[in-house]
């Protein structure tokens, strides 16, 4: 079973590359962002980019700052927290 990474800003530039290497090393994405310096299609693209590994990204457009969004995140979500793991995966 794929775990579910979150990621911070995962519509920017650096988090949209993160993205792509998650999925395609076999995690579940969990995108939060609330564009204000990105687009939505950067998401679409990631998604276009990891093939059949795409559904395995899940976006939910929301700021950080929003706490009542966010408890609700990490309560329909089982993240990791293998950071070993990922950090192995990313360097």
């Amino acid at each position: 079973m794929a775990k579910n990474v979150l990621v911070t800003g995962g519509a920017g530039y650096i988090g949209s590359h993160t993205v792509l290497q998650l999925l395609l090393a076999g995690f579940k994405a969990v995108v939060v962002d609330n564009l204000d310096n990105s687009s939505e299609v950067a998401v679409q693209r990631v998604v276009e980019l990891a093939g059949e590994a795409g559904k395995n990204l899940t976006f939910h457009q929301i700021d950080l700052r929003d706490k009542e969004a966010l408890e609700k995140v990490f309560a329909a979500t089982n993240m990791s927290m293998d950071y070993p793991k990922v950090a192995e995966l990313l360097i």
